[in-house]
């Protein structure tokens, strides 16, 4: 394995056995099950009054397929979903050299004294041969890429296996400049034997997410999230006035009319123990000890010595559970993932009525979450178990 320079600015990663993509034959793939789309509040379907895909594509979402999701990503381009896909969530295997399973037990007569008999089943196996697990992936990226729309967007999900390599291939896939951020999201908190294990413990994910055309632009909502305080964490980290607990952020461009309607409102904050002043001759509003003024922020009051504030969401997710500490959610699938993590993607890189494709599905997440925010989908995995998982739980949700 080694990497190519082919041109200034250019990098390319080779391996044992590397091929270019060849076209993929659009066989008919085993369809599983169809789902009538999600209905919103007021009666009307998710994808009322967006533009159709296609004159009468077939498949229809939302759709979930069973087998290898390479001939089935070409049915879809053959059926007229090309640039159709607002959102692709793909979990692909790891190289994780293990074969994963999960805990079955066997139905048969109950009897006094004899314990029911547990086995283990294979779910999917993630052992691969030199240079087998990128010619895997590199194949299916050109697919994937031309599934997306042109403002839509790629997560794919790894570990720190292959995380360094995956960024490679989808760098000359997609290209450098439709890169638009890497997703650090801590998974899990190291317990046991874990904590003294690689050097430091693996608590994490990575998420590369690459656009289809970013000069689109490519379709985006800036997620939030809400932290909940106690009132000595809020006075350990927040100023406090007569209204409450605040923080302050720069005026920036705010007009002059915009900084006096805000000290009207009791929003400005004068540092140094200062007062905010206007001069309406110089349009100039200003703080009389000096420093630079700033806007107050105030938290929510909840109640009960508690207070909430709301920030920007960064690239590094620790506000999400991993499945240890979500077991209501745990369908024992392997590498199944939280819902959380999938509304945010969903909700963040989509808009109600868009296309969601998960061609890894799995346990069915990606599906189900989804599904409740009133988007489209069509998933495909070639293991039954996650067939069986997914088909159960998105019947339980539609």
């Amino acid at each position: 394995m080694g990497l190519l320079l082919r041109a200034p600015m250019t990098v390319e990663l080779s391996w044992p056995g590397k091929r270019p993509p060849a076209p993929v034959a659009a066989a008919q793939p085993h369809l599983v099950e169809t789902f009538e789309p999600h209905r919103l509040d007021n009666g009307a379907s998710a994808s009322a009054g967006r533009p159709p895909l296609a004159p009468r594509p077939s498949p229809l979402p939302n759709s979930l397929y069973h087998g290898d999701n390479l001939p089935i990503l070409a049915h879809l381009l053959d059926s007229g979903f090309g640039g159709k896909v607002r959102l692709i969530y793909a979990d692909p295997p790891y190289d994780s050299g293990i074969d994963w399973t999960r805990k079955i037990r066997l139905r048969r007569p109950r009897r006094r004294g004899i314990d029911p008999v547990v086995m283990q089943q294979v779910q999917y196996g993630d052992t691969w041969p030199e240079g087998a697990y990128l010619q895997f992936i590199y194949e299916r990226l050109p697919l994937l890429r031309a599934l997306l729309a042109e403002d839509g967007s790629l997560w794919l999900h790894c570990d720190h296996r292959r995380a360094h390599h995956l960024r490679c291939l989808l760098d000359e896939i997609f290209g450098v400049e439709n890169y638009l951020n890497t997703i650090t999201w801590r998974s899990q908190t190291a317990r046991g034997a874990k904590v003294n294990a690689f050097y430091f413990p693996n608590s994490a994910h990575t998420i590369l997410v690459y656009g289809r055309n970013r000069a689109a632009p490519t379709c985006w909502h800036p997620p939030r999230k809400r932290i909940v305080l106690s009132e000595t964490e809020a006075a350990a980290a927040f100023m406090r006035d007569e209204r409450g607990f605040f923080r302050t952020s720069d005026p920036g461009t705010y007009s002059f009319d915009s900084l006096v309607r805000l000290h009207a409102e009791g929003r400005l904050y004068a540092p140094y123990g200062g007062e905010v002043r206007v001069d309406a001759t110089q349009q100039r509003v200003y703080a009389s000890n000096g420093g630079n003024l700033g806007v107050k922020y105030y938290l929510a009051d909840l109640g009960d010595g508690r207070h909430q504030v709301e920030r920007a969401v960064d690239n590094v997710w620790d506000d999400i559970p991993g499945l240890g500490t979500t077991p209501g959610e745990d369908l024992g699938y392997p590498t199944q993932k939280t819902e959380a993590l999938l509304e945010r993607i969903i909700a963040t890189g989509s808009n109600p009525g868009d296309l969601v494709l998960d061609p890894f599905c799995g346990s069915g997440t990606t599906l189900a979450v989804a599904e409740k925010l009133g988007r489209r989908w069509i998933g495909c995995d070639a293991g039954h178990g996650a067939i069986q998982t997914a088909t159960r739980r998105l019947q339980a949700v539609v």
